[in-house]
This record gives C-alpha cells, structure tokens and sequence, in this order.
C-alpha cells in the first residue's frame, strides 16, 4: 500500500478530548451547525481580487467550527424575514453604496433584535451616506498607501479575535487611514504601528481592529483583508474566527481561541561555532497548566531507526511518529510493524515526504487498513535519505518518548541540528534549551518551518519570528526560547 504524506496532518491526539487540528484555526466542527451568518461580498466601488479567498476561508472556518456559512451578493436578501436565518452578517470587502433604503432599514432592524456584524478591510469604505451604518461599522475610510509590511500591535489580548496574536505582529497589508478616530465609541484591539511603514497619517492611535455593541447588536471590524495571501494566514484566520464568533455572541473553546501550528525546527551554529547540546519540551496544556510533558534530546539524522510499538485503542494506548525530511529532495519512507517474535505485524507502508516537508501521525492511521488490534511490538521506519525521528506514547491522557534505537546515523560536521516535532497553540507548547558544553561561546540561530518547509512564525521569549539567534558564552551555560507568560516567567 501506498500513500503520500498532505499538507494538512494532524498532530498526534490520543483521545477524543484532545482537538485534532490541520494547519489552519481551531478544533473540529461540530455535527448540528451551532449557528448561520452570511457572508455579503456587494461591490459598487472598487473590487479586491481577495474576495474569493476570503469566502473560501470563512466557509473552512465554519466547517472547523460548526457553523454555516451562506455567501450572497443578491441584494434581495436583505428583508426582515430573510435576514432572521443569520445570527451575524459579514461585510467581506463590499464597497459603495449597495443597499437601498428598504434593505438598509431591515439590516438595523436584524441589529436591532441583537444580531451581530462583521466588517473586514473595504466594509469602512462602504456606504458613505447612511450615518447609521458609519456608527455600525465604526469608522469610514480615508485613504491607504501602497501594500507594504508594518507592525500591529495587540491592544486587548483577552478578546477571543487577538488572543492567539503577539503583542506585535508584523505582517504585510494595506494599510487604511480614517475619516476620524474611534475609540471614544468603540473598544479598540489592535494598533497600527505608524513608526514601521510610510503612508500612516493617523498618528500615535491608529486604531486597526475593534468591536462595539452597538443599537442592541454586536459589531466588530478588521481593517486588514486587501490580499488574497491574508486568508492563507493562520493567525489572521484566527482573528477573523474571533471576530465572527464575538459578532455571534459565541465562546470560543481554548483550543479555539489559539490555534495550533506545528512544523519543526533546525538549529544552525555558526561556522566556526560548535554545536549546543539541545533539549525540546513539548508539553500538553489544559487552561494553562500542564497536563503532560517529555523532554527530547535533539539526536543525529538517521537512515532508518527502530522504536517500540503499542496500539490499544481500549486502553488510550497508541504510539505517534513525526519524521521530518530536512533535505532539498523527495525522501521515500518505509515504515513496518513488528510483532515481538520480530514477525510483520501487517503490511509495510511507504510515504513519500517531499523536500523540507514534515508529517505526524498515529500507528493506527498509519497502518488503518492492516494493523491487528491491539498489538504491542516494534516499527520500523527507513529513509532512502537521511530522516529526523520522534516517537511518543500516547496513554490516556499523558505521552512520553521512546528512545530510537539506529545503525545508521548521519554525522553533519556542520554541527545542524535537526528536531522533528513543536507545536504551539491549541493546547500545546513547546520550549528550546541549549545548553553549552564547551569552554568558548556558541554563536547561531534556531530557524523554524511549517510542515510544508516554509518559515513559521511563533512566540518564543515574547520574539513572534520565524528565526531566533542565540550566543552562550561558556561560563553562562545555556539558553531558554520559551512562550512567556506577561510576567516574563515560561508558560512550563
């Protein structure tokens, strides 16, 4: 049997309880819808190329989260009647003026009777003319310079639409300036950092994101949204969830609220640096607590390696992998189960794990259509290329690692250290120690990938990069990247 490692694999999760989440936002939809909105994409102006990008992102964020999503630009649906099937309305860049007196009047009646509002990017530069949409939406827009990076700050991280943001976030978008500022009537969320792009003439306060209630209802707004690569974001989806889920006057569950991102990482000494002695922690977090934790010596590439193997699904019991191809070329992967008596357990399975490319998975995926249950023994697991290698045992609801046993490591005299496996978010995190053994200081940099090989942002040490550098001189020992809590202590 063949099968080839997606893009989207969930990271191990040994019980129901623990959210399965692909490389997007949140935990896993829910069987009957726990609402409806309506996603409303009318342009009379200017109209982004993005729109069907967000559509498509709002609709998996519904699949994700269990609520559905209907998208119009009928005009026609704006009525009383109509309107009551929708718990929010999302303005998904409209522009101009695209309501009519009637449809305008059934859109204050749905806030009215306590409906919620979503506006993302050119919603503020929508119907100029009606003062009660302006207060709806909170602002109108003024101007914007050409798309360029800059630096969001967080303003209130306990709004479930910024709380899985750092407290800044540089990212690339266009940049809207307002007609007027509005905190004095809203409750603002993110700031935009006027010191870090050109074109901002809002000043000190340059509100970016808020959410109000407003005329019985719920209203909130994201200037951001102009690029179609926005709704690819994570994190920006996540803020949009926030938004959605806030306007439905819906909790989000912690897993939810930060979603889950994994990858892995690589440390680089520097030349002429020796390598660091490093340690990764994963741990298993429940309203920020520590549920489980295992700390992993980064070891060697290897070309294959063996590990032991339990699968008992009555028990909790199940053994996850996470193999990362850190090379510039498809790596071909053979795993197979062994039986105590060293006999198959099954048939083999080969994967293919194209360049730079990271995948987790359970035993019982791996092996669904053919491992016996339950079984307890060894898996093999071989590269045609070198390979980095982590297993964990899964019991109820801790997990712990399993050594590897190897004959074939690879020796880099570069000193790179390669480990398979972190994930931030969704009830997870991960911390970095180096430690230094030598008598001088070691200089370099962890850089950290998605599971697709593409540099991956994450907070590590109150840092949101994709790349962290470290020196350890000799007499100071080691270095901790940790997620920090706002007292600067690490989360574990």
């Amino acid at each position: 049997m063949s099968e080839k490692f997606g893009k989207r694999v969930c990271l191990w999760t040994a019980m129901a309880m623990w959210m399965c989440v692909a490389s997007a936002a949140g935990g896993p939809a829910t069987e009957a819808s726990r609402f409806t909105i309506l996603v409303f994409t009318k342009t009379a102006g200017y109209r982004h190329d993005s729109i069907p990008a967000g559509i498509t992102a709002i609709r998996s964020l519904g699949n994700e989260h269990g609520f559905t999503v209907v998208n119009s630009e009928e005009t026609s649906i704006f009525n009383e009647v109509e309107l009551a099937k929708y718990r929010v309305i999302v303005f998904l860049n409209t522009t101009g003026d695209i309501l009519n007196s009637v449809e305008q009047a059934a859109l204050e009646t749905f806030i009215r009777h306590g409906g919620g509002f979503a506006g993302i990017h050119s919603a503020t530069d929508t119907e100029y003319d009606w003062p009660w949409y302006g207060q709806l939406v909170g602002a109108y827009f003024q101007s914007h310079p050409a798309i360029q990076r800059a630096v969001v700050k967080r303003v209130d991280s306990s709004d479930a639409s910024t709380a899985a943001l750092p407290p800044e976030w540089q990212r690339t978008d266009e940049w809207y300036n307002f007609q007027d500022n509005p905190p004095s009537r809203v409750t603002v969320l993110l700031d935009l950092d006027e010191t870090t792009y050109d074109g901002g003439t809002m000043g000190e306060s340059h509100p970016l994101a808020w959410r109000h209630e407003y005329d019985g209802g719920r209203a909130w707004y994201t200037a951001m949204g102009h690029t179609a690569e926005s709704y690819a974001e994570p994190l920006f989806l996540s803020h949009i969830l926030g938004g959605i889920m806030w306007a439905a006057n819906e909790a989000l569950s912690d897993p939810e609220r930060d979603p889950l991102r994994t990858g892995y990482l690589v440390v680089n000494p520097d030349p002429g640096s020796a390598a660091p002695a490093a340690t990764v922690t994963l741990a298993l977090l429940t309203n920020g607590a520590v549920q489980s934790q295992a700390a992993v010596t980064v070891q060697p590439l290897v070309y294959e390696a063996s590990l032991f193997a339990e699968v008992e699904a009555a028990m909790g019991r199940n053994v996850g992998v996470a193999i990362a191809n850190p090379g510039y070329s498809t790596n071909t992967v053979t795993i197979t189960l062994y039986r105590p008596d060293g006999s198959s357990a099954g048939t083999s399975v080969t994967m293919i794990l194209p360049e730079r490319h990271q995948a987790a998975r359970f035993l019982s995926d791996i092996f669904s259509d053919s491992i016996p249950a339950p079984v307890t023994g060894s898996v093999r697991i071989e590269g045609i290329a070198p390979l980095s290698l982590i297993g964990l045992r899964f019991s109820g609801s801790t997990f712990s690692t399993i050594p590897l046993r190897s004959s074939r490591m690879v020796i880099d005299g570069s000193g790179t250290l390669v480990f398979p496996q972190i994930a931030m978010g969704g009830g997870w995190a991960t911390q970095i120690a180096l430690l230094n053994n030598g008598g001088e200081t070691i200089t370099g940099h962890i850089d950290i990938f998605d599971t697709a090989g593409n540099p991956m942002s994450i907070d590590l040490n109150n840092t949101f990069q994709n790349a962290f550098a470290y020196s350890i001189p000799a007499a100071a020992g080691g270095f901790l990247f940790a997620p920090r809590a706002q007292n600067g202590q690490p989360v574990f």
